[in-house]
Formats: C-alpha cells, sequence, structure tokens
C-alpha cells in the first residue's frame, strides 16, 4: 500500500487563539492520538497538503506518514475531520497512530458487482449494507470489497457470513446481518 507524506508541526500550546492564528497561517489543528502513544500529540498541518492525502480512493484508510521534524515520524490514518459549515474548509483533524505490524479495524465501502438472476426475472436488488468494518494489518487495508451478486435469485439475500474478504483480511461482526437483497418489486408483492 501506498503511504502519503504529510509535514506536520508539533504545537506546544492550545487554544481558539492559537488555532485562529494557526488558520491565519495557512495550516489547521490536529491531534494525533492512539494506544503506542504515552499522551496525545498536539500537532498542525497543511490542509490543502491532508486534502489531497486523502483524495484518492482509498480516502480515510490512506495511510499517512507525519514527518515532524525532530519529533519524528509516525504513521498514522486520518480518523475525524471538521469543516466549516458555511465555507467547507478544514478546520481541525485527528489522526490515529497505527504499527504496521498491529492489526486495526476500518471500516470499508462495499461494491456489488454483476447483474442478479432475480434482477432478470423482474426483481429488485436492494443494498442494505455501503460499508463493513474489517481487522487487518495496516499495510492490508482494501480499497472496497467487491461482491459478485449475478448468482442471486428472487428472493434471496446475501449476508455478512457469506461475503469472502480478501487474504489477511477479516470481516468483524456480531449478527450476520444482510448486505444485499433481491425483492420483487412492490406491485407484484400487493399482488401475490
Amino acid at each position: 500500500m501506498d503511504q502519503t507524506t504529510l509535514h506536520a508541526q508539533v504545537r506546544e500550546s492550545t487554544g481558539k487563539g492559537i488555532a485562529r492564528r494557526l488558520r491565519a497561517q495557512k495550516k489547521i489543528p490536529a491531534i494525533l492520538y492512539g494506544p503506542h502513544l504515552k499522551q496525545p500529540m498536539c500537532i498542525a498541518v497543511d490542509p490543502k497538503a491532508l486534502r489531497a492525502a486523502v483524495a484518492g480512493p482509498r480516502k480515510l484508510n490512506t495511510l499517512l506518514t507525519l514527518d515532524m521534524g525532530e519529533a519524528g515520524k509516525r504513521v498514522a490514518l486520518l480518523k475525524d475531520y471538521q469543516k466549516h459549515p458555511v465555507t467547507g474548509e478544514l478546520l481541525h483533524a485527528d489522526f490515529y497512530d497505527v504499527r504496521l505490524d498491529k492489526p486495526i479495524r476500518v471500516s470499508v465501502p462495499v461494491v456489488l458487482e454483476g447483474r442478479p438472476e432475480g434482477v432478470t426475472q423482474g426483481g429488485l436488488l436492494q443494498q442494505t449494507r455501503r460499508s463493513l468494518t474489517v481487522q487487518c494489518l495496516p499495510d492490508a487495508i482494501p480499497e472496497k470489497i467487491v461482491i459478485d451478486v449475478t448468482s442471486m435469485k428472487l428472493g434471496e439475500a446475501l449476508h455478512v457470513a457469506d461475503v469472502q474478504p480478501p487474504e489477511g483480511v477479516r470481516i468483524v461482526y456480531v449478527v450476520n446481518f444482510t448486505v444485499a437483497v433481491v425483492v420483487a418489486p412492490e406491485g407484484e408483492a400487493a399482488a401475490s
């Protein structure tokens, strides 16, 4: 998996005034946290560089190398961010520190591929889950989970236990929930 390097500056102080000054310098306040850090680190990053780093197909699952100068480098995932409600500009970012040899849990999008047999018989394909939680090593995070639905018949459901993840990836779930189903159109269901 490709890693994108993002330059970050360690900041000592926090607060509204500091955040405003950072934004005036075309940077945003951010925080780096995780189980491998003794305490969260306050940092500042360039919002344009951050947007460019996560603009690829992996979005929030893009591995980022935070280059913090003398403080060293850390591998992280963008966990959360805040945007201005009107302008949409980034205001704050949260990074999660990861180790390349320790598995993590992330959400990965689900893509249905093919035309189900039930749809050719007049049914409708309904996708009930758009993402699945997976556990894997950070450099094995899949871009997406593709599911072939061509063999699904009318009235048939695809459950999470039926999904085959890529090698080295485990889907995490407690309940065997439905991912997709082929249903009869409403008019036909009422006529039956």
